[in-house]
């Protein structure tokens, strides 16, 4: 019997919890200097503002920021409520991974995923942009985690489903030129679809990037509403909350279905379309409106929201739950 399998399990899971929090204070230095372009191996930490060499004591994951009340020692500088999250999130994300998969090559390789989501993620978050290297070394990983036999495909299928997934992010990011003259996506979000073709190959991958947009509509259509509202533009700001209320309805919409009035259940499914279309209509004319002018403001774009973290926690989600949402969807769409 290996010698880990006789400590307690929640002996093995605090040290995990804690190992996470620790690769979270290091990937809060790789996100960073990542976007400043500044070397990160070697060089020692450092207050962004007075530019004074942290102490160790200064650096221990949330214990530090919490003691110094999220502010500098040095200069009383405000510090980023960043550095506590992003070390939370990996602390957890770890934890989960070792209680789902145990202590194997598996959980290994997703705690890497996982790092390479969260980096992503951040770096989108706080400035839209992806490090191409992060993407890179993403699909290399996805590559050797098919090759391994660890994800749900062979290394042919992990093969197809980075030049897949890479292309269909191409052929729809150039595609919102048809509408608004300029990209749907950036470039950045087809290189992340590089490496989750590469993790979940073609089949799974187009169930990731249904998701994401799922996601994404979901968060952007409220704010994007909210905006038009601002503006006094009352009939956009009614087309996209109708837009919204119909993506909620088409997921509830059979928990509430007439059991012996299948025709009052069609009924309602055409009227609740027609609103949808009759006000997808309006959408469009205001985008059209927008590009007659060529004055299409960045803001204005359904891409309000950066599309990567939509598509990471797509992919987080397929990890644990492909098989359920697999399911889901042959139930309630075939």
């Amino acid at each position: 019997m290996n010698s880990l399998e006789l400590l307690p399990v929640g002996f093995i899971a605090s040290y995990v919890f804690i190992l996470g929090l620790c690769v979270g204070s290091f990937l809060n230095v790789v996100i960073l200097r990542g976007l400043s372009g500044e070397e990160f191996i070697f060089s020692r930490s450092r207050c962004p503002k007075c530019l004074n060499q942290l102490k160790w004591y200064m650096n221990i994951p949330l214990i530090s920021y919490i003691f110094l009340k999220g502010k500098c020692a040095f200069c009383k500088t405000k510090i980023s409520i960043q550095y506590p999250i992003v070390e939370l999130i990996c602390g957890i994300s770890f934890l989960i991974i070792y209680l789902t998969f145990g202590l194997t090559l598996k959980t290994l390789f997703l705690w890497v995923i996982f790092f390479l989501f969260i980096a992503m993620s951040a770096t989108d978050i706080k400035e839209m942009v992806i490090i191409d290297t992060h993407a890179y070394i993403l699909c290399a990983v996805g590559i050797l985690y098919s090759y391994l036999n660890l994800g749900d495909v062979d290394i042919i299928h992990s093969l197809i489903g980075a030049l897949v997934g890479f292309i269909s992010m191409e052929i729809l990011a150039n595609f919102g030129k048809l509408f608004c003259a300029q990209r749907m996506f950036g470039e950045g979000d087809s290189l992340i679809a590089l490496g989750l073709g590469a993790i979940f190959g073609y089949k799974t991958f187009f169930i990731v990037l249904a998701l994401s947009m799922l996601i994404q509509s979901l968060c952007a259509l409220p704010m994007l509403s909210y905006k038009a509202c601002t503006e006094y533009k009352k009939n956009l700001s009614y087309a996209y909350l109708s837009a919204f209320a119909f993506i909620i309805i088409l997921f509830l919409i059979d928990y509430f279905k007439p059991i012996e009035n299948q025709f009052m259940y069609i009924c309602s499914l055409l009227v609740i379309s027609s609103i949808l279309i009759s006000n997808l209509i309006t959408i469009l004319e205001e985008i059209k409106r927008k590009k007659e002018e060529i004055k299409v403001v960045e803001e204005e774009k359904f891409n309000l929201l950066p599309f990567g973290p939509a598509m990471i926690i797509a992919s987080v989600a397929c990890i644990f739950y492909l098989p359920q949402i697999k399911s889901y969807i042959l139930s309630h769409f075939s």
